[in-house]
């Protein structure tokens, strides 16, 4: 396999002036273990088949390529991670996107296809993913390391084109263009800090206290980890945030009783115990509501199982995943939307993922209340 690797600046330059209006095959390889921000160790690209490998060790100014992409074509496989990466670099999403993953799903390929297995079901080619935990940010890369990483982005327009057939043929190209900009319209959705707790677990059995506590821990977890670009559990961990809220130490003995991690306390602590002690200053009207459980509601198992029951069979008619038209999670936030706020609050916020788009067109419309 022939490709090219960009190492300098000259390079990238001469590289970015050729390209063209041609859709552009992407991919990354990056390392995101102790960091918020995943640290990028190879920019995979493919345009009229021509491989370029991009090197962003050797290169630290990556802008002239974002910059080139604008309003371009892109090809990307089970994208997510990808768009982040992207968003983090360029700023934004601003250009068109085409997730081969995505296009398998609406074909029922599965739900969540790899890549391995679509370039083995359309290409009859066996991908070697040998090398899928290295270090891609060490260096120097090996020859496997290369051939591995341009192999990631040498399937995906052949790939595309025929997915795109296919798509055509059962009348799915809309839908899956729109789920593709749903993707990045949620990768571009600006994060509330002040709802950065709303993720932790067992968050209903603390009081409300405690959730005042621990949505004020989360919202500063956040910022420092933002601030010192670490994995949120390395500032410290969730379990440890409830154990926080829930017990509300006083002193660092206390800290030290519930078993935080010596790191946690040594760098954090006082700054924890700060913010503790904030909380409990507060008047009590203050704080948010209990949380409450989905299924604590009476009527969850009957109205999931006849949701479930309508989704199976939009599913089966139209020969798509269940889990792509709508998971248990895209069911639970339509209903919290609907349960959980009251119709001034259901205005102001946004409409659940069911209610939107394709999915609205489909099934959605059987549920809107």
């Amino acid at each position: 396999m022939q490709f090219e690797i960009i190492t300098t600046q000259a390079q990238l330059h001469d590289f970015v002036t050729a390209l063209d209006n041609s859709p552009i095959s992407l991919d990354t390889e990056f390392v995101r273990t102790r960091t918020f921000v995943a640290n990028l160790g190879l920019l995979q690209v493919s345009q009229n088949k021509k491989i370029t490998l991009i090197d962003p060790i050797a290169i630290n100014d990556l802008s002239e390529f974002w910059l080139a992409v604008d309003g371009k074509n892109l090809i990307l496989h089970a994208s997510s991670e990808d768009l982040e990466i992207i968003r983090d670099h360029k700023g934004d999403l601003n250009f068109k996107l085409f997730d081969t993953q995505v296009a398998c799903a609406f074909l029922n390929f599965g739900a969540s296809l790899g890549y391995a297995k679509m370039v083995e079901i359309l290409q009859d080619v066996i991908v070697d993913k040998g090398e899928s935990r290295a270090d891609w940010c060490a260096r120097p890369l090996t020859a496997n390391q290369l051939n591995y990483a341009a192999a990631d982005v040498l399937h995906l327009q052949p790939c595309l084109e025929k997915l795109q057939q296919q798509l055509e043929n059962k009348n799915m190209t809309r839908f899956f263009e729109q789920e593709c900009q749903t993707i990045m319209d949620l990768k571009m959705k600006k994060e509330d800090p002040d709802n950065a707790y709303k993720s932790l677990n067992n968050l209903f059995k603390l009081d409300r206290q405690g959730i005042a506590v621990i949505k004020a821990l989360a919202k500063w977890r956040l910022h420092t980890a933002k601030e010192r670009n670490l994995a949120l559990n390395f500032v410290v961990k969730a379990d440890h945030l409830w154990l926080l809220a829930n017990y509300r130490p006083a002193s660092i003995d206390d800290l030290h009783r519930l078993h935080l991690s010596p790191s946690e306390i040594r760098i954090h602590g006082q700054t924890v115990l700060n913010i503790i002690n904030a909380v409990e200053k507060q008047d009590e009207s203050s704080y948010p509501p209990f949380i409450k459980r989905l299924v604590d509601f009476p009527a969850y198992k009957k109205t999931l199982k006849s949701m479930r029951d309508k989704i199976t069979l939009c599913a089966e008619e139209h020969d798509l995943p269940i889990e792509l038209i709508a998971s248990k999670r895209i069911i639970n936030e339509y209903l919290s939307w609907l349960w959980k706020l009251d119709d001034i609050q259901r205005e102001r916020a946004d409409r659940p993922k069911l209610l939107t788009g394709w999915r609205f067109e489909l099934i959605g419309h059987q549920f809107e209340h």
